[in-house]
């Protein structure tokens, strides 16, 4: 789920083009930076300001051949003009004064170190070299080895950086229209890289125009194709000393013609969102966000102002400090970007709302299960595994083959491990969804066969929608396996309101470990039900429900389980804290109650049973709204106040001896 809103304009530049972004935090004055460099001037924008503090412009027969950087202690800048290293800090007005210095060798990209005031410099033939700031002008003068073979050219760099597993230099490289991904190492201070990991990259298209997110175990490159598609394609730290070719396959069919796709630029904002501009039709002059994992439009905003509504061509895109910069003939917008997880339900839900995402054929979601249970669909994967994973999904589905709950345990652990699944999230959700339909079905008929363990390996992959298999929560709770639920409860996604009704009722129903007066304690300070039901019912209490179709759903419950969790309630509501995430939030458990008394209303008014326990109830409440209200009086005096007070010096502690003089 992301949010885009309309932004600002931070240069009013005719046919500007944004080459590279550098985020500062300032150690002596805490302060955050962004330092953009375009093909003319190298431009300083605080975070908290829309207008640039300092703008530095070259000379008209000059160009910044390599992006600017800034030191984290200091003010001091380092850029190439025209291939020759500049560096200066805010007191130089005009950049044009400073003596540039020649380098041994084309510098293609510097990068700071925010740990021990460094840089990392990027050779256009391959080489990587770590230096201080201080020292970079007497380091630049050394020549570098290359590590590029004969015809490789680098088309982008990235810097993978992890806290265990050390920092890449991430290029992708082009030689005879084949690309591939060079990881580099980088170095300790003062050194050289001296080896790289080339992994090649099984593409469909050309890749064009690409942009690259990581996080600490993962890296993922987004990339458009010459055919118009977007492609995409990730590998993790464990997998890249083994890897040898990663496949990068399509997220979003047909955003451009073949003919313009070079106009299509592309910033990743996550893992599996995107920001992409120059696209035609109806969103022509947007930048729009994508999510790739359900391949759904979620946001985009118009790059034309109310005022002027000439056309607009974007020259480039770039993600950095929460905002996405777009560089036009107009100038450099920023647009705040607000990220949040994605949920299939949202996805489906803006599908369904949405004509406008009509034209662009959803991948992964062309599949069924024909009358066997067969899974049919794309299964984009490596050339060497595709078979090896649809030989053991119809091992699985095969009741001949898996005859034994240890033998389904096995199955599925050789399809989860190494590269057996798809690499497309909705393939992997599909083929997952298969497995736990055939489980149903075969239950049904053997009612000895129960895959516990392998059961909780495929929920806990967190790619299983309950809203999608229904049938399966049902299955689980008629088996009464509380492992099994537990982990649908904690990985599952989008669980239907009337399910979590379900397991509700199974918990106060079914359940045999409870006390001997369980659910007839209207005493605040015990709880009414045994621990174990305890853990239960709050795990189905915090999961996300709508409390309009819930009323609905929690009416069907029997009067005997709602007495017992309205009880419950009423012990929580005694005892719970607001901030203790170990315990059922106080704002939950009031929703709870109110959806209780909605649903049940004339039953519990009448009812003798519950009349002492709605005296109690009306007791706790009217006391909580007191303390509430008392809490409210404190705060308004304590708002008033001019300043924070600060605190009375503590006085020293008394030396281990003194010196006095007496006069006597």
């Amino acid at each position: 789920m992301a949010k885009i809103s309309g932004g600002f304009t931070c240069l009013s530049e005719t046919n500007c083009i944004i080459t590279g972004m550098c985020c500062v935090n300032r150690v002596n004055d805490k302060s955050s930076a962004l330092i953009i460099t375009t093909q003319k001037s190298v431009i300083n924008v605080k975070e908290s300001e829309t207008k640039p503090c300092n703008i530095w412009t070259s000379k008209p027969n000059q160009h910044f051949s390599c992006a600017a950087i800034s030191g984290i202690s200091t003010h001091q800048y380092a850029a190439c003009i025209n291939n020759k290293l500049v560096i200066w800090d805010d007191s130089v007005p005009d950049i044009t004064k400073v003596k540039p210095l020649v380098t041994m060798g084309t510098i293609q990209r510097l990068y700071p170190l925010d740990a021990d005031g460094g840089c990392v410099m990027l050779y256009s033939n391959g080489a990587v070299y770590t230096t201080k700031m201080e020292q970079l002008l007497e380091s630049v003068t050394e020549e570098q080895q290359g590590l590029l073979k004969p015809g490789e050219v680098i088309m982008d760099s990235h810097v993978w950086s992890s806290d265990g597993e050390g920092m890449y230099f991430v290029c992708l490289v082009e030689h005879t229209k084949q690309h591939s991904l060079h990881f580099t190492r980088v170095p300790g201070m003062n050194k050289s890289a001296e080896q790289v990991i080339r992994v090649s990259i099984d593409s469909p298209s050309k890749l064009l125009h690409t942009s690259f997110h990581t996080t600490n175990s993962q890296m993922v490159m987004h990339a458009v194709g010459s055919d118009g598609d977007l492609y995409e394609c990730s590998i993790s730290h464990n997998e890249l000393p083994q890897c040898k070719i990663l496949s990068c396959h399509p997220v979003l069919k047909k955003l451009s013609s073949n003919r313009h796709a070079k106009q299509v630029k592309v910033a990743s904002i996550g893992l599996s969102l995107v920001a992409v501009v120059g696209l035609e039709g109806d969103y022509t002059d947007h930048v729009c966000v994508w999510d790739t994992k359900y391949n759904i439009l979620l946001a985009k905003q118009s790059l034309q102002s109310s005022t002027d509504r000439t056309r607009i061509t974007v020259s480039n895109i770039i993600y950095a400090s929460n905002h996405v910069w777009v560089s036009t003939n107009h100038g450099i917008h920023a647009f705040n970007v607000e990220r949040a997880p994605s949920t299939l339900s949202v996805a489906l839900g803006r599908q369904a709302a949405s004509e406008e995402t009509s034209r662009f054929p959803v991948i992964g979601q062309q599949w069924r299960f024909d009358e066997q249970g067969e899974f049919e669909g794309d299964m984009e994967t490596d050339d060497g595994n595709q078979a090896g994973d649809h030989g053991i999904l119809q091992d699985i589905l095969n009741k001949e083959k898996i005859k034994s709950a240890k033998q389904f345990k096995s199955a599925v652990y050789k399809l989860l491990s190494s590269k057996q699944l798809p690499v497309n999230h909705v393939d992997q959700a599909t083929m997952l969804h298969s497995i736990l339909k055939h489980v149903c079905d075969r239950c049904a008929e053997d009612k000895k066969f129960w895959p516990k363990e392998g059961l909780v390996d495929i929920v806990k992959t967190g790619l299983i929608a309950a809203s999608s298999c229904t049938d399966f929560v049902s299955c689980v709770i008629e088996r009464g396996d509380i492992d099994v639920l537990i982990s649908c409860l904690q990985h599952m996604q989008d669980i239907p309101d009337s399910t979590l009704a379900s397991v509700i009722d199974f918990i106060l129903r079914d359940l045999s470990s409870d006390t001997d007066d369980s659910g007839k304690s209207d005493t605040p300070k015990r709880c009414p039900i045994a621990e174990d039901k305890a853990e239960l019912i709050d795990l189905t209490l915090k999961c996300p429900m709508n409390d309009i179709f819930m009323l609905e759903c929690i009416a069907k419950v029997k009067f005997q389980q709602v007495m017992v969790l309205l009880r419950y309630l009423y012990y929580r509501l005694n005892t719970t804290i607001a901030d203790d995430e170990q315990t059922l939030p106080a704002n939950v458990v009031i929703d709870w109650i109110m959806l209780i008394l909605d649903a049940h209303y004339s039953q519990l008014v009448l009812s003798p049973e519950a009349r002492v326990l709605l005296v109690n109830l009306n007791q706790i409440v009217e006391t909580l709204s007191h303390y509430h209200d008392e809490v409210d009086a404190v705060h308004e005096m304590l708002s008033n106040l001019p300043s924070p007070i600060t605190e009375t010096p503590k006085a020293k502690p008394d030396a281990i001896y003194s010196i006095e003089v007496l006069k006597l």
